[in-house]
């Protein structure tokens, strides 16, 4: 695994022996290991880190330390718990608060490293919904920048705001109709108004709806 794919984990656990056992066993799969012996120590941590594996004790309290406060300020990174016997039931809590999974010790080599690598796989999407989202919201500013930069009337600017969605749903007047908040029938009477279909039959049809 090259250093540009490498996938980054976090191992935080109170028990020294713990560590030292995670941390070999992450080291011999290839990836990059960040150790931490307190909570706090993550406050200063790689915020790329793609995954962590978690002691329940670490993560049980309230604040911006506990599993809620962790993953509110890194929502993108998934959490793998390992509990002891007694804490199972604690860590299935803390998994519907949003710990990705649990795998209870004694643990088997084979199956932490299989959740560690789902846990990166479901961080790496995220990343890229979160990457997604943040693109369509630049371009629908800059779209609506476009088309009010020269102070339109109200008219002009829903004509052009028909326009563009019209042009992202191909034309599909049932989807338009949809996302414009406006019964089809309205639609196409608006298209009329603007020119874009044809009154008669044997009119051509606009670029625009279609």
């Amino acid at each position: 695994m090259n250093l540009e794919t490498q996938r980054k984990v976090g191992i935080l656990e109170g028990d020294l022996a713990m560590r030292k056992l995670l941390q070999d066993l992450l080291n011999k799969e290839g990836y990059g290991v960040a150790v931490f012996s307190s909570p706090e120590e993550l406050e200063n941590a790689d915020p790329t880190m793609d995954a962590m594996v978690a002691s329940v004790t670490m993560l049980a309290g309230d604040g911006p330390l506990s599993l809620e406060g962790i993953k509110k300020n890194r929502p993108e990174m998934a959490i793998v718990l390992i509990p002891t016997a007694h804490e199972v039931e604690k860590a299935r809590e803390l998994v519907g608060k949003g710990a990705f999974s649990l795998v209870s010790r004694p643990f088997q080599p084979w199956e932490l490293l299989h959740r560690i690598r789902r846990a990166c796989e479901l961080s790496e999407v995220r990343r890229q919904n979160q990457w997604l989202r943040r693109k369509e919201i630049k371009e629908a500013n800059g779209e609506v920048r476009s088309i009010i930069e020269d102070e339109p009337t109200l008219d002009e600017l829903e004509k052009r705001y028909i326009e563009i969605v019209l042009k992202k749903t191909g034309g599909r007047k049932d989807k338009a109709s949809k996302l414009l908040g406006i019964n089809r029938r309205t639609l196409y009477r608006k298209e009329r108004e603007y020119g874009w279909v044809a009154t008669y039959p044997n009119q051509p049809l606009s670029r625009v709806a279609h």
